[in-house]
């Protein structure tokens, strides 16, 4: 006998619309509640890399022919892996583990470059009616049968049997559920960009940038660059109407301590485009030119800066009808590539205990505390691994700065 559930996701970025995806599969009620006004109403970032993990998360709660589909938006895969200094030469002694080619055993499937937007109108995708944008949790409240209701700023609300956080590193349920447990600021930053291809990038960015990945080591930074090349005729066929079409581009993105980039601690961090491209100017004037021109050719409304937050360790709680999927409850430096890859493995995790609660088996507070203390356990080991990441690019493990 099955059990009838209401599932509200807060957050419709990767993680909240892969558990819906999820959730459908299964024939599940579920509602996504989304603060921004749409997909695109701001810059998240651009490239994703999805590796095994997140493949395996994606295939798992997408349906197959939407998941093929996901497969052909992504980007040509790179031919190498370049790892250069700052003058453009190679470093052969430096590298970072989650960034191999050669990789082997369950993770040996090679990764995917996905741009973000892409993804999240591919997980959108047959999911238009039950998900809300422009709305802001105010509170929630739970109700004398267990049920959480989550109220929102515009007067409506949600009766929900679970209540989902899937809405990032500023979490708005997290801070009601579990104030204490706010990201803490490790001290370093990133910059990212996104560089259309054109005649000036063609002849005056060094040609080894071009058509691969590339990461270059500085003195306690790190630049990642990353050729997005797409094949268009795979892109199209019955979906393609609901992807917005997409040109190549060269995504990159800068992360380091803000001493390296000439910022005091207590100093306010650049939010403009103008401020940021200072900052970046100031940061490459000795790297070789032709690198610095990459970032010079990036549009000021293509920058973007963010501190980089990471959580402590996931502490145990009492289980609730309340819980959490990806940066909302495990955020965790860029580094090594994770935080994506994290989300979408939660996503498929909750969708799972979710399906086990529906189909009668398991009670939903079982299900629950089944699903944290795995996700738990992973999230650990992809935040230990980010910390390493860090470490392998700019020599600080981006803990916490207390």
């Amino acid at each position: 006998m099955t059990t009838s559930l209401h599932i509200c996701i807060i957050g419709a970025g990767p993680g909240g619309l892969c558990l819906a995806q999820g959730l459908r599969k299964h024939g599940i009620s579920f509602e996504v509640v989304e603060k921004d006004a749409a997909l695109a109403s701001r810059s998240q970032g651009y490239r994703l890399r999805i590796d095994h993990t997140g493949q395996t998360a994606l295939a798992a709660c997408l349906p197959a022919d939407l998941y093929d589909y996901f497969q052909r938006t992504c980007a040509l895969p790179s031919a190498q892996v370049n790892t250069l200094n700052t003058q453009l030469e190679t470093l052969a002694d430096k590298w970072v583990k989650d960034w191999r080619l050669d990789k082997t055993g369950t993770d040996a499937a090679p990764d995917l470059k996905a741009d973000r937007l892409a993804l999240r109108e591919v997980l959108l995708t047959g999911l238009q009616e039950h998900v809300h944008f422009n709305k802001n949790l105010s509170d929630y409240t739970e109700q004398a049968n267990g049920k959480i209701l989550a109220r929102f700023e515009d007067g409506s609300n949600c009766l929900a049997d679970i209540l989902v956080a899937a809405d990032g590193i500023h979490s708005r349920v997290r801070a009601l559920r579990f104030p204490d447990l706010t990201p803490q600021d490790t001290g370093s930053i990133c910059i990212y960009g996104k560089t259309a291809y054109s005649t000036k990038i063609t002849v005056q960015v060094a040609a080894e940038l071009q058509n691969a990945t590339t990461i270059i080591f500085a003195n306690e930074m790190a630049a990642v660059i990353d050729a997005m090349k797409f094949d268009n005729a795979k892109r199209s066929n019955t979906n393609s109407g609901l992807i917005s079409p997409v040109s190549n581009y060269l995504y990159w993105a800068l992360i380091g301590k803000r001493s390296s980039f000439g910022l005091q601690t207590d100093q306010p961090l650049p939010a403009t485009g103008l401020t940021i491209r200072n900052c970046l100017t100031q940061t490459t004037a000795s790297w070789a030119t032709k690198l610095q021109t990459l970032f010079q050719l990036t549009p000021a409304e293509a920058l973007a800066l963010l501190p980089v937050r990471t959580a402590r360790t996931m502490p145990v709680w009492d289980t609730h009808r309340i819980t959490a999927l990806g940066d909302a409850s495990h955020a965790m430096s860029p580094a090594s590539g994770l935080g994506a890859n994290s989300a979408l493995y939660d996503a498929a995790a909750l969708a799972n205990a979710i399906r086990q609660i529906h189909a009668g088996a398991i009670t939903i507070k079982d299900a629950i505390r089944n699903y944290e203390k795995q996700v738990r356990q992973h999230s650990f080991a992809a935040v230990s691994a980010s910390q390493e990441g860090s470490t392998q690019l700019f020599g600080s493990e981006d803990r916490p700065s207390d």
